[in-house]
């Protein structure tokens, strides 16, 4: 039998939850690519394979040992790429579509397979659709990079004739786990926890904005999403805006999400996770793995003081919960011990997400391909704001609980946010009480 390791506490959260609602897709990461061309379906299996031979975590399994999740790691085998062919169809972009929506949404068996999932859905003979299906237990957005990277690398050298040079792996996903494991009793972890205990003293149980229906006694993490654009010149403000108060780009969209927040809920203050990467060692930067960790801004919105001083606050409220990341969201919400209710998320409600740069794509030489936004119809959290900036742009995607919102409400927010942002970065003077916009 395989040896067995310990699940870092955020892998252990995300069994528990499948646990609890079986089925769920709400934890699986589509994405998919469009590949015009001459595809060489051997090549991308040896490739794949190759990838997943180097990253333990992709063939690692989740089994119960001593009434606990422990990570089990499968011996590398050749990795088969399912080929289904709907050149005959009478519709094949269509019926791709319907494979791409089932496939989002078709759960993994934490206990028996793989995290990573391939499929390739054939078109024509030079058109193909090119599935993988992650779950969130084994991978992160960092991680993704490096699986598009590698899988590229490994593509274009074995097509021509060449072995692929991808630096050695010194560690695993489960030596971070190990590590991880050993730090849990460390001065550190202490003052981060002691630091988080004062710092959420109080807050509320469930700080959120009104719904549209009444929330369900179970949250279903049933969900769709709204995609934007923030245009080139409020982008820019932001970024002179985030330089002129020492400021990241994050602490000038967490003053305008909060800012929304306060208009749509009259709330005093902001109560926001964030996701963040504990990537905390050189060797973890080359690692496909679940780093993500969840931090929690709380953030008062006093109506009097201008949006450019609620920049500054919200800049240091995102230092001082970075300094102390290393208390795990899990073992966070184990110290507050908050009313559990299975209706909504401990602790907070809402969350901001920003990241640098959006995800590449695949470089298959022969070949034009273009990534297809997936969609696994869910949400984690009543409302969930993620922007990315890339080339200049700042695009968004707003996700939200269908339990809770309508579509409507849904646009009718981002619009908000987008007005807001514009008018705050182009007057940063200007009162938070004179932003807010009208319900």
């Amino acid at each position: 039998m395989a040896d067995d390791h310990p699940v870092s506490p955020a892998q252990k959260r995300l069994w528990t939850l499948d646990r609890l609602h079986p089925g769920s897709p709400v934890y699986v990461v589509p994405l998919i690519y469009r590949v015009d061309g001459d595809l060489n379906v051997p090549v991308l299996e040896r490739s794949l394979s190759e990838v997943v031979r180097r990253h333990d975590v992709l063939r690692t399994v989740f089994r119960v040992r001593s009434r606990a999740p422990r990570q089990v790691v499968l011996p590398p085998e050749p990795v088969r790429i399912p080929v289904v062919d709907v050149a005959g169809h009478p519709d094949p972009q269509a019926e791709a579509e319907r494979l791409a929506v089932a496939e989002a949404r078709r759960p993994f068996d934490l206990s028996a397979h793989p995290m990573i999932r391939p499929l390739l859905v054939r078109l024509a003979p030079d058109r193909h659709q090119l599935f993988l299906t992650l779950h969130h237990i084994a991978c992160d957005g960092w991680s993704l990079h490096i699986l598009e990277s590698e899988l590229s690398t490994c593509y274009r050298s074995w097509l021509a004739g060449e072995a692929p040079e991808l630096p050695p792996m010194a560690e695993q996903y489960t030596d971070f786990t190990e590590w991880q494991a050993a730090r849990l009793e460390s001065p550190t972890l202490h003052r981060a926890s002691e630091y988080w205990r004062k710092r959420l003293a109080d807050a509320p149980a469930s700080a959120t904005i009104p719904a549209d229906h009444p929330r369900p006694a179970v949250q279903s993490f049933d969900g769709s999403h709204v995609r934007f654009d923030i245009e080139t010149s409020v982008a820019e403000r932001v970024g002179l805006l985030a330089r002129a108060c020492g400021a990241t780009p994050f602490a000038v969209l967490l003053a305008a999400f909060a800012t929304l927040i306060r208009a749509r809920s009259g709330a005093a203050e902001a109560v926001i996770g964030t996701p963040v990467t504990y990537r905390q060692r050189e060797s973890h930067h080359r690692m496909i793995g679940m780093f993500v960790n969840t931090v929690v801004q709380r953030l008062a919105v006093p109506e009097t003081v201008t949006f450019r001083e609620l920049v500054h606050r919200a800049r240091d409220e995102s230092r001082s919960a970075m300094t102390h990341q290393a208390l795990p969201f899990e073992m966070l919400v184990e110290e507050l011990n908050p009313v559990r209710d299975p209706a909504f998320n401990p602790v907070f409600q809402l969350m901001l997400s920003y990241q640098e740069g959006e995800l590449a794509g695949l470089a298959l030489p022969g070949c034009k391909v273009g990534m297809v936004h997936g969609d696994t119809s869910t949400a984690k959290v009543d409302l969930s704001l993620s922007v990315t900036r890339a080339g200049g742009r700042y695009r968004g995607r707003l996700e939200y609980s269908s339990d809770l919102f309508d579509p409507a409400t849904a646009h009718r927010l981002e619009e908000q946010f987008r007005t807001l942002l514009a008018s705050a970065t182009s007057d940063p003077l200007r009162s938070i009480g004179s932003l807010l916009p009208p319900d």
